[in-house]
């Protein structure tokens, strides 16, 4: 686990798939690529525009702080007869928490209605099977943005809101994936399973 602060370090999100998120009435909904207000913008076809400005504005603002943990799921294999038991690695486990000044009702719509990003047409409602357009890529960067970790299929898995009578208000997002993150110098931006790791 590492902790960053806010000021030390870029997010940003995009979906996975060709369908970004935007807010309608008091309801998410998956669109295409919106030129204003609040919207999680679509898997982009650049990297080079994911910590930009402009319609492509996908990072995060006003952030806190961030806590990163990357670990794996081990499962312990004892064969009869032999003292010393197996490790062996199940998958990937990645976590990532961030804590920003809350500036509206955006994320609370996300996290009730599109927690597990969209499928190319509309939400995903988490039922299927998974595939590479399931969830969020949410991508980290140090303030220089030299290396960046990409971290695929991560799905939207708590939302709480610190209030504070006499101080901001602040709200914490936690996203989850059990696929291997990507570290380069540049954000990765093809499809999960096309990238050579």
């Amino acid at each position: 686990m590492v902790y960053f602060l806010g000021r030390d370090v870029k997010v940003a999100i995009t979906t996975e798939s060709a369908k970004g998120v935007s807010i309608s009435g008091n309801a998410a909904i998956g669109t295409a690529a919106a030129t204003s207000g609040d919207v999680i913008e679509p898997l982009e076809s650049d990297g080079a525009n994911i910590f930009g400005t402009g319609s492509s504005y996908n990072q995060f603002t006003d952030v806190t702080g961030v806590d990163l943990t990357l670990g794996k799921i081990d499962e312990d294999i004892a064969y009869m007869g032999q003292r010393t038991a197996l490790k062996a690695e199940i998958k990937n486990e990645t976590t990532l928490v961030i804590t920003k000044k809350k500036d509206g009702k955006f994320w609370d719509h996300v996290f009730m209605d599109a927690r597990y990003g969209t499928n190319g047409s509309d939400l995903t409602d988490g039922l299927a099977q998974p595939g590479i357009t399931y969830g969020y890529r949410l991508y980290l960067a140090l303030d220089d943005t030299v290396e960046v970790i990409s971290m695929p299929n991560m799905v939207f898995a708590d939302h709480s809101v610190a209030l504070n009578v006499d101080g901001t208000t602040e709200e914490t997002l936690t996203f989850t994936s059990h696929v291997e993150p990507i570290i380069s110098t540049d954000p990765v931006v093809s499809a999960t399973g096309t990238t050579a790791l």
